[in-house]
């Protein structure tokens, strides 16, 4: 008897690719196959072909005179679906085996021809046979993948380090181009993906085999590796097709469509080059009434905004295609829809929400008569709309439409339909800015799991989620879980300047509200050089005044004249001239805190805030269940430095500089109508009081 490990080494016998291809002409050529499933095949020709001997066929095939030609050790194991038409499944071994260079003596493991499925499907066999390529149909929803085996089978490839590759049938592959063309199929099929949710006839024998991938691998990392393997044949089969593109223009677009399914899952350098290429090609064909070479320019424009080009350059390239569009197709026209979309996406990335708005009402309303509220890009627009809505802080607005569309969501693709977790993620912005950290969560972990699924650990999407939950994790007062999310963000390479910044913002918020001050300012001050890195703005820097403030607060630096000054000459930098909080927003009315915040020092720092009139109206006590007693208040920044300047020069006895800074303290309560009974009440010198 063998030992083990000669067990484990002993390949399986599989027949070649070419006896695949003789199989169909020995029983009436292609004709006679058509239209019929491997299931269908197996029923009418192999049973009547093995009859004889009552073995399977590989064995069958082994006994003859040439069976040495055909049955050999495999050394690819095929999985696929017994619904899969048969010429489909062998066109698609064919084509892969001619990609990568094997010819028609490889012999490959397949089940209908092989030993009984559930005999092979062991860690050992698929460790001998070190290969695996899986037939994929139709391309953008494969039934492999609803089948329990078929995902044992691309877990146990995981488990033994197994080449795992994608193969396609001639008329899926035609399908596959021709739905490229649509930007957003790529992603479509991959949401349709999900093996925690594949199938089998024998119910005991999913639950094995979930046990088992659970244990090792989990869902997430074998959808994860089924996604990448896709993704890799589908950049190989589209530059494959470049190369073979019969005109200028054929080959214009197919770099269009390498330019999406780049930045799809998040290479965006490689996207602008082939975008780049494709616009070049529609300019040196020179005819403006191409309107493709309009689509291409303004692609081309989204990918220069994320490399960081200058507002004024990638602007005009979008309204030039736009004006260009509108011209050759009208202003309905799907394409000039989908840039006109763009655009207010655009406005949106650089804070100009006030330009965005129009657009993207104009261009709802347009979708919505044409394509419907159901379609995709209608909603794309509406979750748009309730994100430009919050940044104006109308945030009652901005959960109306966030509603509306996640209730389209729900009513046509269900509630936990992965192609919804861009809406899932603004629906938990909407609810984080309100105070319900709690709905939020529920909306940002839900789209963590699926970009991290589906875009993988280092993608874009997965990152802004993560790092959007991680802020949620503080304002909950979960900061441990904070910290670790933030800096998992943080080790990804591909991470842009901008996550980046963020990710050290908040994680600098983290520190200063759990009192590791140091580790705070490193994280700030790392945030601020990235912000200048990328070009200084006044709106974007008043987003940290917050954070800066109560960092030097708890260092104690307002406690020197020179570091008031500077903090002072920050705040007029980032337009906080005020007595206002700037981008604290109060939990009750949803109105940005002027004069006095209130917040509970029971519950996490920096985070549940009121104004004057909501406590009044004990409106906090719908958020905060601590006693009223905890319930602080807090004077905005400006207001503070000027007090605990006064302080500090009254002691010092400064009093000519004191009477010249009381009246600006003065003029400043009276200008901003600062209540009376929150005003710093003049310090009289000793002499005076003397003299009186």
């Amino acid at each position: 008897m063998p030992d083990e490990q000669g067990a484990r080494q002993e390949k399986p016998l599989g027949l070649t690719l070419g006896f695949f291809k003789r199989f169909i002409e020995i029983h009436g050529g292609r004709e006679a196959i058509k239209g019929l499933t491997t299931g269908d095949v197996c029923m009418r020709f192999l049973l009547p072909y093995t009859a004889a001997t009552k073995l399977s066929l590989v064995e069958h095939v082994s006994q003859q005179p040439d069976g040495h030609l055909y049955a050999k050790p495999a050394t690819w194991f095929v999985s696929h679906a017994w619904s899969y038409l048969y010429l489909d499944v062998v066109d698609a071994l064919d084509d892969f085996f001619q990609e990568n260079g094997l010819d028609d003596s490889v012999a490959m493991w397949f089940c209908t021809f092989c030993n009984n499925q559930h005999e092979i499907q062991t860690k050992s066999s698929l460790r001998s046979i070190g290969n695996v390529v899986m037939v994929m149909s139709p391309w953008n929803c494969p039934i492999t993948l609803k089948r329990t085996w078929c995902v044992f089978e691309v877990y146990a490839s995981i488990v033994e380090n197994a080449r795992f590759e994608i193969a396609m049938g001639k008329s899926q592959l035609e399908a596959f181009l021709q739905d490229m063309k649509d930007s957003s199929s790529f992603f479509q099929m991959l949401t349709t993906i999900q093996s925690e949710k594949s199938e089998t006839t024998i119910p005991s024998d999913r639950d094995n085999i979930f046990r088992l991938i659970q244990d090792e691998v989990g869902f997430t990392k074998l959808d994860r590796m089924v996604f990448e393997a896709i993704e890799k044949w589908v950049f190989r089969t589209v530059e494959r097709e470049i190369e073979r593109a019969p005109s200028w223009e054929s080959k214009a677009r197919l770099l269009f469509t390498k330019a999406e399914l780049a930045a799809d899952i998040g290479q965006m350098q490689e996207a602008a080059s082939a975008s780049q290429e494709a616009y070049d090609i529609y300019r040196e064909i020179n005819d403006d009434t191409l309107s493709d070479m309009w689509m291409a320019l303004a692609q081309l424009a989204v990918f220069l905004r994320d490399l960081g080009h200058s507002f004024e350059e990638v602007e005009s390239m979008f309204i030039n295609a736009l004006t260009h569009l509108t011209g050759l197709l009208t202003k309905k026209h799907v394409d000039t829809l989908g840039v006109m979309s763009l655009l207010g996406q655009f406005y949106m990335f650089h804070g100009k929400y006030y330009s965005a708005e129009p657009v993207l009402m104009e261009c709802f309303e347009l979708r919505r008569q044409v394509l419907g509220e159901d379609h995709l890009g209608t909603r794309v627009t509406m979750s748009n709309i309730s994100t430009v809505m919050r940044y104006q802080k109308r945030y009652e607005e901005a959960l109306q439409w966030a509603q509306r569309c996640y209730d389209i969501e729900c009513r046509v693709l269900g509630a936990d339909h992965p192609e919804s977790y861009r809406l899932r993620n603004e629906m938990g912005l909407v609810y984080r800015t309100l105070g319900h950290f709690d709905l939020a969560e529920e909306h940002l972990n839900n789209a963590c799991r699926v970009c991290l699924r589906i875009y993988g650990p280092n993608h874009p999407h997965t990152l802004i989620s993560q790092y959007t939950l991680g802020e949620n994790y503080r304002l909950q007062g979960k900061y441990s879980e904070a910290e670790e999310i933030l800096l998992r963000c943080l080790k990804e390479d591909d991470a842009n300047m901008r996550t980046k910044e963020y990710c050290h913002k908040m994680l600098g918020l983290v520190y200063v509200v759990t009192q590791d001050l140091s580790r705070a300012r490193t994280c700030l001050n790392e945030a601020l050089k990235l912000l200048s890195v990328q070009g200084w703005s006044a709106e974007r820097f008043s987003t940290y005044v917050t954070p800066l403030f109560a960092l030097k607060m708890q260092s104690g630096e307002f406690e020197h004249l020179e570091k008031i000054d500077a903090f002072e000459k920050d705040l007029h930098n980032a337009k906080s001239t005020q007595d206002v909080w700037m981008h604290s927003i109060c939990h009750g009315c949803h109105v940005e805190i002027r004069w006095m915040l209130y917040a509970c020092s029971a519950c996490p720092a920096l985070s549940l805030h009121f104004c004057r009139a909501c406590v009044d109206l004990k409106k906090h006590r719908d958020f905060c269940k601590h006693t009223p007693e905890l319930l602080k208040g807090h004077k905005p920044p400006l207001r503070y430095l000027q007090e605990e300047r006064l302080k500090i020069l009254a002691q010092n006895l400064q009093w000519s500089e004191y009477q010249q800074y009381f009246l600006k303290y003065a003029t400043y309560c009276d200008e901003n109508q600062v209540p009376l009974n929150e005003r710093l009440a003049k310090e009289i010198p000793l002499i005076e009081q003397e003299n009186n």
